[in-house]
């Protein structure tokens, strides 16, 4: 299964619970959601995090689905600043072989987390899903 497959999945399964989601639409690298309660969320999906995604994750309700590599948190946390911008954002990372993900949102995170203990935190995160 493939990043893209593994994301419908997955927001089928948070549904499973809710059962709010209004509308499901694919476009391209994303997965646009209206959902009752929270309104729009655009799921991106980008298997693999460079500086083209930093323009498309600055503003709105957005989940940025990437798989879970080394390489993938490094570029997090090089970025970080960038990342905490956006109130609304959620980076999932995930590993679509074994079907297990961790999630972050830099904003809340950043607020909550002393800054000199960010790489090791994150990269506890990341060691606890096996790498994709």
């Amino acid at each position: 299964m493939n990043l893209f497959e593994w994301t419908t999945h997955y927001i089928d399964y948070l549904n499973s619970f809710k059962r709010d989601l209004l509308s499901k639409k694919e476009a391209g690298d994303h997965i646009e959601c209206e959902y009752k309660a929270k309104g729009k969320l655009d799921y991106i999906i980008c298997e693999n995090l460079d500086e083209n995604i930093i323009p498309k994750v600055q503003e709105g309700s957005i989940a940025l689905v990437t798989l879970n590599r080394k390489d993938n948190a490094k570029f997090m946390i090089a970025n970080w600043n960038k990342f905490i911008t956006n109130k609304n954002l959620k980076i999932i990372f995930a590993n679509p072989t074994v079907n297990a993900q961790w999630t972050i949102m830099p904003y809340l995170h950043n607020n909550f987390t002393d800054p000199a203990a960010l790489k090791t935190g994150i990269k506890t995160l990341f060691e606890s899903v096996a790498e994709a």
